[in-house]
């Protein structure tokens, strides 16, 4: 049985507040090409120690970014990163890469990941890198984002789309 390791959440949410105003120039910037969102929120998630995955059967099982012309679908759109986030690994499975669940709203944790939705498909995502609170009590969470770019904004304050929240539970390593 292989070992769940770790997502580094304090390391992703620090990635996605430091770049949330500006662009890593290590990555192409795909604002003028339909929206940097998830791009931006990849870069993040990586940066929480989440490898890249090579080892699917097409690009669409597959997760990783070199240039523009070496890298996957998944990493740069919305649906393609959900459906590859949410099938590579289930409680049944032990693949190696990523591994998420959906999640309740109120169960968020830094680095974690919201999307909005619009008929069942995911169309912007954005992570969360503040929880706030009230002693105990889950006030609001502050997410980062690209394409429109935001750093530490209200989630409560987001009214577009549906929402489909995702827990980041860690990774498969070979």
């Amino acid at each position: 049985m292989k070992e769940l390791k770790p997502y580094d959440r304090e390391a992703a949410a620090a990635y996605a507040k430091k770049w949330a105003l500006g662009h890593n120039p290590n990555y192409k910037n795909y604002e003028d090409w339909g929206g940097d969102c998830t791009n931006f929120i990849s870069q993040a998630v990586h940066a929480g120690k989440i490898p890249f995955d090579h080892i699917g059967n097409d690009v669409l099982t597959q997760w990783y970014w070199y240039s523009d012309k070496s890298r996957t679908p998944s990493w740069t759109a919305a649906e393609p990163f959900y459906k590859y986030i949410s099938r590579n690994n289930t409680e049944n499975t032990q693949n190696f890469g990523i591994y998420t669940r959906p999640a309740e709203y109120n169960e968020l944790e830094l680095g974690d990941i919201v999307q909005l939705t619009y008929e069942g498909s995911a169309f912007h995502t954005m992570i969360i890198t503040e929880v706030i609170l009230e002693g105990d009590y889950l006030i609001d969470y502050l997410i980062s984002q690209h394409t429109y770019d935001l750093q530490n904004y209200p989630l409560s304050l987001k009214t577009e789309g549906e929402r489909r929240y995702i827990k980041i539970l860690g990774y498969y390593d070979y």
